[in-house]
């Protein structure tokens, strides 16, 4: 398990980038790093196919009450076979 630094590969805070876009937006990544943004299909197949990463999902509801999910494995694939997720390990919250 690769236990390196957090890499973030979605933000959405008050919706001030629009996420309704076409597929090579998703595929390139969009938005702006420190706001809202994707960071793009491409990368994200890269980096998790370089060695075992867990998945976060942070969630704040609209009245502050914050949520988590973690999976002990995440990955998925490339371009190619359209970036499905190859593999979502165990959950833990």
């Amino acid at each position: 398990m690769n236990y390196g630094l957090r890499k973030v590969f979605q933000r959405r805070i008050d919706g001030a980038v629009d996420f309704y876009r076409r597929w090579d937006d998703y595929k390139d990544g969009f938005g702006f790093l420190q706001r809202e943004f994707w960071l793009g299909n491409d990368k994200l197949s890269y980096l998790t196919n370089q060695g075992d990463y867990e998945l976060r999902i942070d969630l704040v509801s609209r009245n502050g009450n914050s949520y988590f999910a973690k999976y002990d494995l995440f990955r998925i694939s490339d371009d190619i076979s359209k970036y499905r997720m190859t593999d979502l390990g165990s959950i833990s919250a």
